[in-house]
């Protein structure tokens, strides 16, 4: 299992914050854009991109308080499922709230809407996760030292 509790491309270190926040913020883009167009009103889609961006920002602080300070947000479980709980949990009320006040025209159904949501935030916030858990698992099968004699043995094999 890549993100099982041996990870060791986590230890001895922080969240890589650039993965976490281009990664999570190209999935909401996204999340909105499909959202949007399964509601055939492409309008929608900038207000569905603030609301999941605040929802999303709104997750990595949450998660990143609580999981401290062995926070690894680019994992997908713990702080993975943490991130996609808090942000379908925030997205979901924003659009309700948005909804209920009438700042989304045309909204549909909150409860259609959050299913929806719950689909995406797993199939994109959750599938970038376990694809960089399955590299980073398979790129550190094998060791370091063996590595660098594999390394210098291809660079003499090169120079022959």
């Amino acid at each position: 299992m890549p993100d099982g509790p041996d990870r060791p491309w986590t230890r001895g270190r922080r969240t890589r914050w650039w993965l976490v926040v281009l990664a999570d913020t190209i999935s909401v883009a996204l999340i909105a854009c499909f959202a949007a167009a399964s509601a055939h009103d492409l309008a929608q889609a900038p207000g569905l991109l603030v609301r999941g961006a605040a929802a999303v920002v709104v997750a990595w602080a949450v998660t990143w308080l609580v999981r401290r300070p062995g926070d690894h947000l680019e994992v997908g479980w713990p702080d993975g499922g943490w991130i996609i709980a808090l942000t379908w949990a925030a997205w979901t009320g924003l659009y309700a709230w948005g909804a209920a006040v009438g700042a989304i025209p045309g909204a549909g159904g909150v409860a259609s809407f959050a299913v929806m949501l719950a689909a995406f935030l797993v199939v994109f916030c959750g599938g970038w996760r376990c694809l960089y858990g399955y590299v980073k698992a398979h790129d550190s099968l094998v060791p370091k030292g063996v590595q660098r004699r594999l390394d210098a043995q291809a660079r003499r094999d090169r120079h022959e």
